[in-house]
């Protein structure tokens, strides 16, 4: 029998308590929601931390069910000030809560239902949270499975990319979420009496996340915390990393893969930000399967085979009809034992060159260069930067292109893999001092349809480093460097690769905020080129994902969960989902904006409670602008109101 069937198997009943009281070393105590073996024995837990409520009410999940009757304790940990636990939520990812899941994991290995080894998982705030912690090497911490998360909050989280301010996520969606999420009580169910009280202390005491974000507009300090970019060599837990190509967190799971000295395995598939078994962005596979061969290997030390699998298993993407609204990626199935080195990967021969509008193997021997107005709607087919936001999938790229420099290869002789990501070496220069550079490198079929392979920007301000803003010489010829987003692609005989170069992302990024034009530059004294990590194609998969029997996420076709408006006459363009709305100037890039709305509600018999947060964002040349109001309702009676307002100086922003 093949090693991938030992499993443990389904045996158990479980019950279910969400009136468990975690106490940490701050003196603090912590909201759980615990489901397990309705059994004698000792049993793994698995630990899932976030600020989401989860399992605050006593609902719990199918992977939390699944696990249970197998013979492992599922715990979800509300993070402090939120759900049904002690405290405030000042920010995001805390070192006081980092330190609270430490404790609570000491806790968890003590109990009797426990048999010392603890896992921790999650998707996006919780898969932070699992890399964070086993950043701190708690001894009960044996294995850690982290999807969709970062490493480096400022780069590579939903912030700033590229140096460049957000565009719609923050205010639209997450952020602006959490003011109104944070508002909501305990259930008195699961903490007693004193919900009333833990409640007034988060509406007097709670923070906006937002307002701190808009501050630190530069790699500084504040965002170390919770970035363990640097600190790898502290993670002893064995590691499973779950990635998606169509996940707005790309980078971390290669990065942290080729860092990582303990035992480890890298799962990227083709999907958007929820788990693989219900992705919108298919194929979907059953990754409860693969996750608990992972804790039988690490937590009950079951012999199954999993440190014999290639430690590298990659869906690599290829041509095929750039429709949004598909649901199955073209591609397959590859696997490695290991990342291919980057120094190998970008010495390779292949078209690499920019000159006269060609993407070319030859070094160009004549000078010459190419403009472009900067245009901040520039690019709207891009598709939407994902972190749980409806569908999000980039369209044909030629209307995107038309605004743009671009470059193309030849027709490829032969197939073409790539996997790591493309290195862009440009030679630029502008009028304005404060500029982005956006790269998209797409395929272009036979019938001249192009689809997005990958992407990336720069504030060129921040050309010499994320912490180091410079303004861009008017006029002056200046070389910039960095990576596009990590890809896996076979680039098919017979079509060409395209390179364009603009300086928008929309509704991705927010402007920077100077009229001005780019101009890329080529000739034997400035080689502008993207690099590509050429692969191998890996090898052909000894075994199959078992394929998931879930329905996917609904993906929203049908119901305009967003769209992009253009104001002909006032040559603005509006990004808009639902009542909330992104905008921006074609004419004055300083001018854009951001207006939403987002709620949040709990009841039980005799009560109800609704949370509402409005916010909005503008800028002009020198400074952002946020304003924030929290509204509380108790049984439709008003109960609690509460604004904050901050302009900060925009930072070659």
């Amino acid at each position: 029998m093949s090693k991938r069937h030992i499993v443990s198997v389904e045996e158990f009943e479980y019950n279910v308590t969400n009136t468990q009281r975690i106490p940490v070393g701050s003196g603090l105590e912590l909201g759980a929601c615990i489901c397990r073996p309705d059994a004698a024995g000792k049993f793994p837990a698995l630990l899932w931390n976030d600020p989401y409520r989860s399992g605050s009410d006593g609902s719990t999940s199918e992977m939390a069910h699944y696990f249970a009757k197998r013979g492992y304790a599922f715990i979800y940990l509300n993070s402090r000030g939120t759900g049904n636990s002690d405290g405030l939520s000042l920010d995001e990812y805390m070192s006081e809560e980092t330190q609270d899941s430490c404790d609570a994991i000491a806790w968890l290995a003590e109990q009797k239902w426990c048999n010392g080894n603890v896992g921790m998982l999650g998707a996006s705030y919780s898969g932070f949270t699992s890399l964070q912690v086993a950043a701190k090497a708690p001894s009960a911490l044996k294995a850690i499975a982290p999807a969709y998360f970062t490493d480096r909050r400022y780069t590579d989280d939903c912030h700033y990319k590229g140096g460049c301010l957000r565009g719609y996520y923050d205010m639209l969606t997450y952020g602006l979420s959490m003011v109104a999420r944070n508002a909501l009580p305990p259930f008195p169910a699961a903490v007693g009496e004193k919900w009333s009280e833990l409640w007034k202390q988060r509406l007097n005491g709670s923070e906006p996340y937002l307002l701190k974000w808009i501050e630190h507009q530069t790699e500084d300090d504040y965002w170390a915390s919770g970035s363990v970019i640097g600190h790898y060599d502290k993670i002893e837990a064995a590691s499973m990393l779950i990635g998606g190509w169509n996940d707005g967190y790309l980078n971390p799971p290669l990065r942290v893969f080729r860092a990582l000295e303990c035992p480890k395995k890298l799962l990227m598939g083709p999907w958007s930000h929820s788990y693989p078994d219900t992705s919108h962005c298919g194929p979907r596979i059953d990754i409860h399967y693969e996750l608990l061969r992972w804790w039988d290997r690490w937590l009950k030390e079951m012999d199954n085979g999993v440190d014999e699998e290639p430690a590298v298993q990659v869906y690599i993407r290829e041509f095929e009809e750039p429709r949004v609204d598909r649901t199955v990626i073209a591609g397959s199935w590859r696997m490695a034992t290991d990342l291919p080195t980057e120094e190998k990967q970008l010495n390779k021969s292949v078209p690499g060159f920019l000159c006269s509008g060609a993407y070319t193997e030859q070094h160009p021997e004549e000078a010459g260069s190419r403009t472009t107005p900067y245009l901040p709607a520039a690019c709207t087919n891009g598709g939407l930067w994902d972190a749980g936001v409806p569908f999000c999938l980039p369209g044909d790229q030629n209307k995107d292109e038309a605004k743009a420099i671009n470059f193309m290869s030849p027709p490829l002789q032969e197939d073409l893999h790539i996997f790591g990501n493309p290195m862009a070496s440009l030679f630029i220069s502008s009028n304005a001092s404060v500029i982005p550079i956006a790269v998209r490198l797409s395929e272009v079929g036979p019938d001249g349809s192009s689809i997005l392979v990958t992407r990336g920007i720069l504030n060129a301000t921040r050309r010499h480093g994320m912490d180091k803003p410079a303004p861009l010489p008017p006029g002056e010829i200046t070389r910039i460097e960095f990576h596009l987003e990590a890809t896996a692609w076979k680039f098919t005989t017979g079509n060409r690769i395209r390179v364009s170069i603009t300086g928008s992302d929309f509704p991705n990024v927010w402007p920077t905020p100077f009229e001005g034009d780019i101009t890329v530059h080529w000739g034997p004294d400035f080689p502008s080129q993207i690099a590509l990590p050429v692969w191998d194609g890996g090898e052909t998969p000894a075994f199959e994902f078992q394929e998931s029997i879930s329905q996917p996420r609904a993906t929203g076709v049908g119901s305009a969960p967003w769209q992009v408006i253009h104001d002909v006459l006032e040559d603005q363009y509006r990004f808009r989902m639902g009542e909330r709305e992104f905008g921006v100037s074609q004419r004055d890039p300083a001018v854009a904006w951001a207006n939403a709305k987002n709620s949040g509600t709990v009841s039980w018999a005799g009560c109800e409670i609704l949370s509402e947060a409005t916010g909005s964002l503008t800028s002009n040349k020198q400074t952002l602008m946020m304003n924030l109001s929290l509204s509380v309702y108790l049984n439709g009676d008003p109960y609690f109101q509460k604004q904050w307002s901050r302009s900060v100086k925009r930072e070659l922003l």
